[in-house]
């Protein structure tokens, strides 16, 4: 439970302000920290690296690709030969393997390399992906997540969402989420409109974890309903908004989907200046700024 959505905010966006206090290492390429890795993972990546022959890291105050290691794709061999490595040994960090890619961008804005999507808090890599806020009138569909899921089983979530795979669009991958996760065709899906972004650091079990999520907001015909397809949903429901607010404070929902939802309610005029006495902190709270390479649009 909680007691105002300030501490909803805080329960995601919780990596420290300032000086980070973990004595963590950045991962620099070509002058800009692209991450960071916290001492334990530091400590195996030192150990694996001493015993690879070709050595493909350089560990001292940050970590960086040693000067062979050129171009986008041997960056993505050092990487996935070393995510294999502890992939096979069994690291609890990557029980959720997905087999799939996520950019890691550059000072260009453009990716540098590719690696396991699993495997980016291990190295605390900022990551992107899409949010759908689904709406029929003034009430918004929210889903429940499956109770085989292994992050978050059972808990309330977006309508659609999901991560931004490597070559995909903003928009590609709503419309592709909503297809996979909610049976909503793409007649419907192209009209979700971007209405801005979401971004947190956050914590967890598995590593560091700053994200950015583009927010989409898409209105949903009355005659039709969201129905699971992929098996990562177990049911979806129409609520008003009075029902929203409760579940959110009730902690019913994933961490980073009340962000979104919190956000949703603060454009269209439900939580305002004048209901909410920590309206600036948490409007501040769902717009952080991350001090890493964004994509650019070239």
């Amino acid at each position: 439970m909680f007691d105002n959505y300030l501490q909803v905010v805080e329960q995601c966006d919780k990596y420290p302000y300032g000086t980070p206090n973990d004595n963590s290492t950045p991962i620099v390429l070509n002058g800009r920290v692209i991450g960071n890795v916290l001492p334990n993972v530091r400590s195996r990546l030192i150990d694996y690296n001493d015993n690879c022959e070709n050595k493909p890291f350089k560990i001292t105050h940050q970590v960086e690709f040693q000067s062979w290691v050129d171009s986008f794709d041997k960056r993505t061999q050092v990487v996935k030969e070393l995510m294999d490595k502890w992939h096979a040994e069994g690291l609890p960090s990557l029980k959720g393997w997905r087999n799939e890619l996520f950019p890691v961008y550059g000072v260009s804005g453009l990716p540098d390399f590719v690696m396991e999507r699993a495997a980016t808090p291990l190295f605390g890599i900022s990551t992107f992906g899409v949010h759908v806020n689904g709406y029929t009138g003034d009430k918004l569909w929210v889903a429940r997540r499956s109770k085989s899921k292994q992050t978050w089983p059972s808990m309330l979530d977006n309508v659609v969402a999901g991560g931004i795979s490597y070559q995909y669009s903003t928009k590609e991958t709503v419309v592709k989420e909503c297809d996979e996760e909610a049976s909503i065709p793409p007649s419907i899906a192209e009209k979700a409109k971007n209405a801005g972004i979401v971004s947190y650091y956050t914590t967890t079990e598995q590593g560091l974890q700053p994200e950015t999520q583009y927010v989409f907001d898409l209105p949903i015909p009355k005659d039709f309903i969201p129905t699971p397809k992929d098996g990562e949903v177990e049911d979806f429901y129409l609520m008003d908004m009075d029902q929203v607010k409760k579940s959110i404070l009730n902690n019913e929902w994933k961490p980073n989907c009340a962000l979104v939802t919190i956000d949703f309610m603060i454009r269209h005029g439900i939580i305002t200046a004048d209901n909410e006495q920590d309206f600036i902190d948490i409007s501040a709270r769902l717009h952080r700024r991350l001090e890493f390479p964004n994509p650019r649009k070239v």
